[in-house]
């Protein structure tokens, strides 16, 4: 097995209980190596500390599967995604109830570069890493013996894939399943199609923040901009609100959203525009309109951490223009998917809208992705998802 050797120094970060290897770190690579062999990574002298999958082609170099010294193979992922299904049955969450929930969360599940979703009878799983994209065999053994007989898709994430250097997959990987499943959430239900939209087909971990927001919409007015497939929208609706704007700039998203409307019944008191989200707010302002709840659910402003001063200035025109609509006592939901923006600072850009909107402002919660996407305390990029639900006062 090849040693992927440390420098000096480079090991406080891995000892501290963080996966990640830079390849800047590495003072030396060892022995033959190839994708589909981790490799052991050990400090300046040679002691061992962990193994994991490596690549010299990004950044992030290599990220440990395991800590101690045992075979990575078809039994290692097995136990892994046992633990990581047996976690989802202790800390139910608004998803897992439903048969709809994520699986395996990456670096959160010890399976970095990994994550599977699971909808119905069908899991979806998607590489991150080209060791896990090599992987493969041993992962669907592993979810086989969890879920028998059921079909596995695969939908990579193109990005991740050029970063890491292999073609991105998009297909089945067992014999065909459903082309779209119905989902329950909560009294709603939902649909997936496999192959298309964002993400594995739904936003799964925003599941609790959904019911949490859907608790303050009787008898409001809603706008739901960013909406995608309008998931905000049809449950606050089913909830009691009286009226929902959804607003997006795609109109595939749009016409999700109306699917998904029409299924729960409540299309006739929705109305979508195909818009830019920012121009619609700021026109929504000029004409006087308020809303007794608003949801601001964008899609990330910065995937870099050197684009972090721009996506504030984002955060902070998007969030003044929405407390700026809310109606006296009206309630904002408000969210960032930019891990690079933390939750203090996502709420100090929040602070500075309402100070610039000249508002008084009750913070009802501080809210993060579903519990079925658990986060590591030692891994803080485990935690992509931050929010904010807010009361005009």
């Amino acid at each position: 097995m090849a040693r992927l050797v440390l420098k000096r120094g480079a090991d406080r970060r891995i000892r501290a209980g963080h996966p990640w290897v830079y390849r800047g770190e590495v003072a030396d690579l060892a022995g033959p190596w190839s994708s589909e062999t981790p490799v052991d990574v050990v400090d300046a002298v040679g002691r061992f500390l962990g193994r994991g999958f490596y690549n010299p082609r990004p950044s992030l170099a290599c990220r440990l599967l395991t800590r101690v010294d045992e075979p990575v193979d078809a039994g290692f992922f097995a136990r892994r995604l046992r633990v990581a299904l047996e976690y989802r049955a202790r800390v139910p969450s608004a998803a897992t109830g439903s048969a709809a929930f994520r699986l395996c969360w990456s670096e959160a599940d010890g399976l970095p570069g990994l994550v599977v979703d699971r909808y119905g009878p069908v899991l979806v799983v998607q590489c991150l890493t080209l060791g896990m994209a090599r992987a493969m065999p041993s992962i669907c053994g592993g979810l086989a013996a969890l879920f028998p007989g059921d079909p596995v898709y695969r939908v990579d994430d193109p990005t991740a894939c050029r970063i890491e250097g292999f073609e991105p997959t998009r297909g089945w990987v067992t014999p065909a399943g459903p082309e779209r499943v119905v989902i329950a959430e909560g009294g709603c239900r939902f649909t997936v199609t496999f192959g298309a939209g964002h993400k594995t087909g739904f936003y799964l971990d925003q599941a609790d923040n959904r019911a949490l927001v859907a608790a303050h919409a009787p008898g409001r007015r809603v706008l739901d901009a960013f909406c995608y497939g309008g998931a905000f929208a049809c449950q606050t609706l089913a909830a009691g609100a009286e009226r929902a704007l959804l607003i997006d700039s795609s109109p595939e998203a749009l016409a999700l959203a109306r699917q998904n409307l029409e299924l729960n019944g409540v299309a006739d008191r929705a109305e979508l525009s195909e818009d830019n989200a920012f121009d619609a707010l700021r026109r929504l302002e000029s004409a006087g309109e308020r809303f007794g709840l608003v949801v601001l659910d964008p899609p990330p402003f910065t995937r870099t951490k050197g684009a972090v001063d721009a996506a504030r200035r984002g955060y902070k025109e998007v969030n003044l223009r929405g407390l700026k609509l809310l109606s006296p006592g009206g309630v904002l939901a408000t969210f960032s998917c930019s891990h690079h923006v933390t939750p203090a600072m996502f709420e100090e850009i929040c602070r500075d809208a309402a100070g610039d909107a000249g508002m008084t402002v009750r913070v009802l919660a501080t809210l993060a992705q579903s519990r079925d996407h658990p986060v590591l305390l030692g891994v803080p990029e485990s935690r992509y998802l931050t929010g904010l639900l807010l009361e005009a006062a």
